[in-house]
């Protein structure tokens, strides 16, 4: 019984290593601003790239609306998630009544660090 119960203690300990180690997505995110920076001044307005791995991020779509960036990592429930990159500032206010092309989403960010934000749209 005590050597199931040391096993248990030392998995627990091995996962919240990890977890404190890896970090949330966002925190991810904002480590790698440079990276994420350098990706987003290499698109023009209306570009759509495909999947992308960026600072070891996985991204399904990276695109370019209305001066904002898009770092798409899934849909859920129909409604896209990810990343938002915004040098002009909060990306809600340059979006107000656009849409992004063939993709009418309303979209929410919550400001991480800089012009890096974290984006969820709803359908």
């Amino acid at each position: 019984m005590a050597a199931f119960f040391g096993v248990l203690v030392l998995a627990g300990a091995l996962t919240m290593a990890l977890v404190v180690f890896r970090g949330s997505g966002d925190d991810r995110f904002v480590r790698a601003a440079a990276e994420v920076e350098a990706v987003a001044r290499t698109l023009n307005e209306g570009d759509r790239l495909g999947p992308r791995t960026v600072a070891g991020m996985e991204f399904e779509e990276v695109s370019r609306e209305h001066g904002v960036v898009f770092f798409q990592q899934g849909e859920s429930a129909a409604s896209p998630y990810g990343y938002a990159w915004s040098p002009q500032g909060d990306p809600a206010g340059l979006l107000d009544g656009a849409e992004r092309p063939g993709d009418p989403v309303d979209h929410s960010f919550e400001h991480l660090h800089d012009a890096l934000y974290s984006w969820m749209g709803r359908r």
